[in-house]
């Protein structure tokens, strides 16, 4: 021991290390008050320490997964909110439906209601499926999921379309593979609804209406044709045939022929009466004109013959007034005994001048004849007696308007209207006659298809119209497998019916089903708890809601009887998925909701190991302060045995 060491007594030295310790114990209190906690290092108390150290840890975890669960619900309520919106669009299609349903007529207002509601069917069909892919949130979209998708095959579509007069051939709404087998049949024979005809004639005063020929190949098509009528009573009448671009115009009944009887020559003692008769005014075939010779009549109907010269070249008005002027003198000669033998053959000759020997012994001279080459319009009648009461004679001349026209329209799709205009009927009617009647066109041509199954779906242009009527632009066929569509052009269908043309459309699958659209969600730190939140195909496709576009702009009532079918399906697809999501989202609420008491649980289980009794603290730092105190106090004391020495000095 070194002699320069400073030498404590045994009361300071017990003193002094009860004042360190105390001021330890101090420091220690004082940490815990700082800092909330009686446990701050393994040192502290390894055991407590670890222990909630493993609880901090879980509960952080825990935390995490909480936070991930609460972005799973936001991706759950953002499909159920797609899921909403798809509903009313599916009501509202529903609704369009319901109105087609009540415009299920055949008259062309009906049809084209029925076409515009098809129209905004379609949209909403686009929309739906707009909503569903919009309807994602943070990269996954539980509405568009599953992945498989089916199509028709781009070599099988150009078969179909190498069929004359068919194009844009494809597959809709595919809900599984098959091959449809497409053909196209018939003799392309025109024909006509019957009842529309019969509706027809009443309306518009005509009768033994036809609708008849054999569709073009190259100039076909499938429009209806129209009868149009104008005029009045007494007055011309106009009708006017349409069939697609094209129409025809005839006019009859213009009421302005005639024939009219005038004197040359008055018959006077010495001088014998001659008398004329004159056609004048637009004659048509079906017109009378008479002649009255002494109050006995002789009459001429012009047919049609006289309508055209020998050589089949149609007469212009002059020469038809002069073909009838000769008809009708021909019928008055016939009529009168020119030969003297008490005969009235028709071999009795026509003289061309007056008084020709021919006429020896007759009652009367007929001439017929031409001035300055042009033949007349006119014949005219001489008396052979110039003396006596017969030297005069009465000569009236009347027409009348035919009382039916015969009409026959042919069209370059051919199509032949063939009809009679009833004069009668159409007088009685008055101008209630006019207007215009629709007749629908029957085409004996058909496109089917058929599948795997044998089963046949088909569209004929000889139905009538709202039973699968094929007509040109889009035709559907409705199979469960899928919906055949094409594109018909009337104009050359012909062909491949005569040519008994046929392909096959086929289906197959184009991508495998996947689940990069599905939701897993985590509930425990160790992985061992999950639940998946499997996606749901809400798109329009066959894998989907089986809601197709509207076929054959609802023509048919069969093609709104199958929107309505796909509306019921997807509205039932869409109460499913929105229950299964519904379904999830409550099991996640709730163990979020778990997660965080339990997580608090944790926590609270951690502090109890670790955190200090602030009031116990306290205390125990005012007991010790005062033991610092008592402790310096004795130090003091002790002390003061060494100080008595100094008072020997």
């Amino acid at each position: 021991m070194s002699t320069s060491d400073v030498q404590l007594t045994a009361g300071m030295r017990n003193n002094l290390l009860l004042l360190q310790k105390t001021n330890k114990q101090v420091e220690s209190i004082q940490n815990r008050l700082s800092t909330g906690n009686k446990i701050n290092s393994a040192l502290d108390g390894p055991t407590n320490f670890f222990a909630a150290k493993g609880l901090s840890v879980r509960a952080t975890d825990l935390s995490k997964l909480k936070e991930s669960m609460g972005q799973s619900i936001s991706t759950i309520q953002a499909g159920d909110k797609g899921i909403t919106a798809i509903e009313s669009l599916i009501e509202q299609a529903k609704g369009l439906t319901t109105t087609a349903y009540g415009n299920l007529g055949t008259d062309a207002a009906s049809v084209a209601t029925r076409k515009s509601l098809a129209d905004q069917f379609n949209r909403l069909k686009d929309q739906i499926d707009k909503i569903a892919r919009d309807s994602g949130y943070q990269g996954k979209n539980l509405l568009v999921g599953n992945g498989l998708t089916l199509d028709s095959t781009a070599g099988s579509r150009a078969n179909v379309n190498s069929i004359e007069g068919m194009s844009n051939s494809r597959v809709t709404n595919v809900v599984s593979a098959d091959t449809y087998s497409i053909r196209v049949t018939g003799t392309g024979a025109i024909s006509a609804d019957l009842e529309d005809i019969a509706k027809a004639e009443t309306a518009r005063g005509i009768a033994s209406l036809k609708v008849s020929g054999t569709i073009s190949a190259t100039a076909g098509n499938f429009a209806d044709v129209s009868i149009e009528m104008r005029g009045n009573v007494g007055r011309e009448r106009t009708l006017v045939i349409t069939e697609g671009a094209e129409s025809r115009t005839v006019k009859f009944f213009d009421n302005t022929q005639a024939a009219v009887a005038s004197t040359v020559t008055a018959g006077t003692s010495g001088t014998a009466q001659v008398s004329k008769v004159t056609i004048s005014g637009s004659i048509e075939e079906g017109d009378t004109f008479t002649a009255t010779v002494n109050g006995k009549a002789y009459s001429y109907k012009v047919t049609a013959d006289d309508l055209v010269t020998s050589a089949g070249v149609t007469r212009n008005p002059a020469e038809l007034r002069q073909q009838v002027a000769s008809k009708l003198a021909g019928e008055v000669a016939k009529s009168t005994d020119f030969g003297g033998d008490g005969t009235t053959a028709a071999s009795d000759p026509l003289p061309t001048t007056l008084g020709t020997a021919d006429n020896t012994g007759a009652r009367f001279n007929i001439a017929y004849g031409s001035t300055n080459g042009t033949p007349n319009d006119y014949f005219e009648i001489q008396s052979d007696l110039t003396t006596g009461t017969g030297v005069s004679f009465n000569l009236g001349a009347t027409s009348t308007n035919t009382l039916d026209k015969a009409v026959s329209i042919s069209f370059s799709s051919g199509t032949v209207v063939t009809f009679t205009v009833d004069r009668t009927a159409l007088d009685n009617l008055g101008t209630s006659g006019n207007g215009t009647s629709t007749v629908e066109k029957n085409v004996d041509l058909t496109v089917s298809a058929t599948n795997l199954n044998g089963v046949t779906i088909e569209r004929s242009a000889a139905n009538a119209r709202g039973s699968g009527k094929l007509s040109d632009g889009e035709n559907s066929l409705a199979f469960d497998s899928g919906t055949v569509r094409f594109e018909v052009d009337s104009a050359t269908l012909k062909q491949a019916a005569s040519a008994q043309r046929s392909n096959n459309l086929i289906t197959v699958q184009r991508t495998d089903a996947n689940t990069e659209n599905d939701l897993t969600v985590q509930f425990n730190e160790a992985n061992t708890s999950t639940i998946s939140v499997v996606s749901q195909n809400i798109q329009t496709d066959g894998q989907g809601l089986r809601l197709d576009y509207a076929q054959n702009n609802f023509l048919d009532r069969a093609d709104i009887d199958k929107a309505v079918s796909s509306l019921d399906f997807a509205t039932a697809k869409l109460r499913s998925t929105s229950q299964a999501l519904s379904t999830n989202l409550n099991i996640i609420q709730t163990r979020e909701n778990f997660t965080s008491e339990f997580s608090n649980v944790l926590t609270e289980g951690s502090n109890k190991l670790v955190q200090a009794d602030q009031n116990e603290e306290g205390a125990n730092l005012l007991l010790l302060q005062t033991r610092q105190q008592l402790g310096t106090i004795s130090l003091s004391l002790a002390n003061q045995a060494q100080q008595a020495i100094l008072r020997l000095f």
